[in-house]
């Protein structure tokens, strides 16, 4: 698999963010950062989770896109946007109730990236990693019941984690 990795291009106050390859959670702390900035700037009117060339995501990262989504709701924005052409992620997507809280699109309707810029995954921090990771877990935990008992465990031994390293 490709090492995974995140582009953004932005038209217009519609934010369209590309994933490609193998992406997983040593990127989730840097893409988080991007979209909290992204999000509480303003001017987001949707975003666009287009994962057309995403090998897998995992779950830290589906969490971090349903986050996003609840936040970018909560602003008044619509419900952002999935492109996928992988059966295997959209089928996780589906399980996950993505389909519940997203809107999705077919390949081909995307935006053009003209302006696609690398999201910075700079390293992070243990600590950031681990709440990263707990924030978008519980994400996935409130988007439906199937997220509630797939993650309820892990979320419940990240918050361990963090109550001991406190």
């Amino acid at each position: 698999m490709a090492l995974g990795h995140v582009t953004h291009a932005a038209q217009k106050g519609v934010h369209v963010l590309r994933y490609f390859g193998a992406v997983n959670f040593t990127l989730a702390p840097g893409l988080q950062r991007f979209l909290q900035h992204l999000i509480h700037d303003g001017g987001v009117s949707a975003l666009v989770f287009d994962l057309t060339a995403a090998e897998s995501l995992d779950s830290t990262n589906l969490g971090l896109m349903a986050r996003a989504n609840e936040q970018v709701r909560d602003a008044g924005a619509a419900n952002s946007v999935i492109i996928s052409s992988n059966e295997d992620i959209d089928m996780v997507l589906r399980s996950m109730g993505f389909d519940q809280t997203f809107d999705f699109s077919p390949p081909g309707e995307e935006m053009p990236p003209t302006n696609a810029e690398p999201v910075d995954a700079e390293a992070a921090s243990a600590q950031e990693l681990r709440r990263t990771m707990l924030e978008a877990h519980r994400a996935l935990m409130r988007m439906s019941e199937a997220g509630r008992l797939e993650f309820e465990q892990v979320v419940e031994c990240l918050e361990r984690d963090a109550t001991h390293l406190a």
